[in-house]
């Protein structure tokens, strides 16, 4: 189970009485996965068509875009024929930065941003490693006549909002490669004019943040400053909350899996300890995971893992004194928030109580001074900076009523 498929973790539980009790049959040893082959070739051939025919096709990268060999496969179909592109949180870093003028950028949870509009506008979409999880649907084809191209490991997930017209189901790479090859090589796309329009709204919102001052410090001023630390030998852990939206929509990335961002919308807490597990796998790679406060308290205790297994990591916090974002949807639901507010913590003494460094950022302009003295310094350092929410409604801003709370 967790290594076919989609891979990834699998849990047996087994009754207690089960455990204890003696097992007289010999060790079974694990045999080797079969490697799957690319998909069926008169699908290749059909899909290719369809993407020929197309006035307006776009590809949508899910999750295990991001998987080496296929992010490969994906750069290579792009430059040879310039695809526009779009791809949720999860696929962050498979677009190269020479194909930046393809991206729309990121999807997910809301339909109110620039690459929405790439979507709504497709009269083909071709997701590879797509899991309807990670942007419902629901939100980005319902009332759709154009068709869809399922491209991944597993059957499509169906349902009322995504039946797939082409399934190519095999080793993702592998069809990537063949479908690339029967496809006409493109100097200009079809929606160059509204991908150049996404661009300069990008720089625009870029140019913005760089002005903003004070404290708190505004979101786009805090992704502004991590979008200058976050070079490639950086690895980003993001816990769930409004802000991982601000980043997830703003903070570009080049390398696939550079960014981590849990899927489903529920794992508070889990940054801390990715943030760990990633100084374990890469010793030697810079990492900085990053929570708001809510979500660190959920695992903070794991601080003292970090002290006692000496991982080199910055844990960014950013500080509001409550559950935000089920604050911002309880707000929009019902007219007022409940039970999400807390009192402060020091997190300067926290980290020292556990045995890790401390510091605090005291406005806009301490953020990027005070993060590189941060990854100067040694083992698990945790840093705080106060933030201002105020412009959070925005990020729900046309949002589908079956999202809120």
């Amino acid at each position: 189970a967790a290594e076919s498929g989609r891979p990834g973790t699998a849990f047996i539980g087994l009754p207690k009485d089960v455990m204890k009790a003696p097992a007289p049959g010999a060790v079974l040893t694990p045999g080797t996965v079969p490697a799957m082959g690319a998909a069926d070739t008169e699908a290749i051939v059909a899909a290719a068509a369809m993407i020929e025919a197309a006035q307006r096709p776009v590809m949508l990268l899910g999750m295990l875009a991001s998987q080496g060999p296929v992010a490969q496969a994906v750069r290579a179909l792009l430059a040879r024929t310039r695809l526009a592109v779009a791809g949720t949180y999860q696929a962050a870093g498979v677009v190269p930065s020479d194909r930046l003028d393809c991206f729309g950028g990121r999807v997910g949870l809301f339909h109110n941003q620039p690459a929405d509009r790439l979507l709504d506008e497709a009269d083909v979409v071709i997701t590879v490693g797509f899991d309807p999880v990670e942007y419902d649907p629901a939100l980005w084809n319902a009332g759709r006549t154009r068709k869809l191209i399922h491209i991944d490991c597993i059957p499509a997930d169906y349902d009322r909002y995504y039946r797939p017209d082409i399934e190519l189901m095999g080793n993702s790479a592998a069809t990537l490669r063949a479908l690339s090859a029967l496809l006409q090589p493109k100097d200009r796309l079809p929606q160059s004019e509204l991908l150049a329009e996404i661009q300069r709204e990008r720089a625009t919102v870029a140019a913005e943040a760089a002005k903003r001052t004070g404290t708190p410090v505004h979101p786009l001023r805090l992704v502004y400053e991590l979008q200058k630390l976050i070079d490639e030998d950086v690895t980003l852990c993001s816990d769930m909350g409004s802000f991982h939206i601000w980043m997830a929509r703003h903070l570009i990335s080049h390398r696939p899996r550079q960014i981590l961002i849990s899927n489903g919308q529920q794992t508070l807490g889990v940054a801390l300890p990715w943030g760990i597990a990633a100084c374990l796998a890469e010793p030697g790679r810079k990492v900085l995971s990053v929570s708001g406060d809510g979500g660190f308290l959920f695992s903070a205790v794991e601080l003292e893992t970090a002290v006692r297994l000496k991982c080199n990591f910055v844990h960014l916090v950013w500080i509001d004194g409550s559950y935000n974002m089920v604050g911002i949807q309880q707000v929009a639901a019902y007219g007022r928030d409940s039970g999400v507010h807390f009192g402060p913590v020091d997190l300067v003494k926290f980290a020292e109580s556990m045995g890790a460094q401390g510091l605090m950022i005291k406005d806009a302009d301490d953020v990027g001074p005070t993060l590189r003295k941060a990854f100067a310094m040694e083992g698990p350092v945790l840093v705080g900076v106060p933030v201002d929410y105020r412009d959070n409604p925005s990020l729900m801003a046309a949002m589908h009523e079956d999202v809120i709370i």
